[in-house]
């Protein structure tokens, strides 16, 4: 079977606990819940997936998620520790709240979350103060994808491509690989260490075809 791209949330952070918009790099580090969370899902990886390649994005909570992951996932497969290679790459971060950085009342929540209703719909014009809008972040993110996809998956390559990054920008970026409503995708909320699996072998970004959303029902 060809390989897939799985697009893996970081574990949660002490920002996540008390509710800050942390979006800059190098943000927040993993709670001890978000360390056994990075485990688990390397565990269930390991039922799901024969992991290829690892992408992270270069903030922390992202790396400390891979390597508690793939560690996880090399000794449930059997694989000799370090085994697995994990590139830090540029370009995959989270959605840049702008001028709500580190926020963490209400209004600042509800100003980015009808941000990122935009960004699902294609609105060139959704931001938050200061922040990125959903050009900039596909603009950025899509050719770390579309160069992973052409290295590790082109040619019938067996393996599947694992992309650690943040929820907001996830869900924008595959919102856009896909085509799907972008309601579904705003409902479909990304928890800590959930993921999306993408198909976008022989296919032109925009017409990638999801087969996994986080846990719930794929779009009818």
């Amino acid at each position: 079977m060809a390989g897939r791209l799985i697009l893996l949330r970081h574990g949660q952070t002490h920002s996540n606990v008390n509710r800050r918009l942390d979006t800059r790099p190098p943000g927040a580090e993993l709670t001890a819940n978000g360390r056994a969370q990075a485990r688990e899902v390397g565990l269930e990886l390991a039922t799901y997936s024969r992991l290829s390649t690892v992408a992270s994005s270069v903030a922390l909570r992202a790396q400390q998620t891979a390597v508690l992951a793939v560690r996880a996932y090399e000794e449930a497969s059997g694989l000799p520790e370090n085994s697995q290679r994990i590139d830090v790459v540029p370009g995959i971060h989270e959605v840049f709240a702008g001028d709500l950085e580190l926020l963490s009342d209400e209004k600042s929540h509800l100003h980015y979350f009808q941000a990122l209703r935009g960004w699902l719909a294609g609105d060139e014009l959704a931001a938050t103060p200061g922040g990125e809008t959903f050009v900039d972040v596909v603009g950025r993110f899509r050719p770390v994808l579309e160069n992973l996809v052409a290295e590790n998956l082109a040619d019938g390559q067996e393996g599947d491509v694992l992309v650690v990054s943040h929820g907001a920008a996830l869900r924008t970026v595959a919102t856009h690989a896909t085509g799907v409503d972008p309601d579904y995708a705003f409902a479909g909320y990304l928890g800590n260490c959930r993921f999306i699996v993408l198909d976008p072998v022989g296919k032109e970004f925009g017409q990638w075809e999801i087969l996994r959303w986080a846990d719930g029902d794929l779009p009818g």
